[in-house]
């Protein structure tokens, strides 16, 4: 993902990592990818939108996160 995703992100702790990308997780499985809102996201996940795009530049960059998360 290089340069669009922001190092912070691994930083955090393992549980607030998981959380965050849980709740994309839910939201990508619940609504298609277009339909699936970054506010909504992140209030799952408990923290605002501006700190998901701190962690991920779009939200693009935050699902091929997962998607490679998944692959490893």
């Amino acid at each position: 993902i290089g340069g669009s995703m922001n190092k912070r992100f691994y930083q955090l702790e393992s549980q607030k990592q998981m959380d965050i990308i849980n709740a994309g997780i839910e939201y990508f499985a619940r609504f298609e990818y277009k339909k699936a809102s970054t506010e909504d996201i992140a209030k799952s996940a408990g923290i605002s939108k501006s700190l998901l795009f701190h962690y991920f530049k779009n939200k693009e960059t935050y699902l091929r996160f997962y998607i490679i998360m998944q692959r490893n």
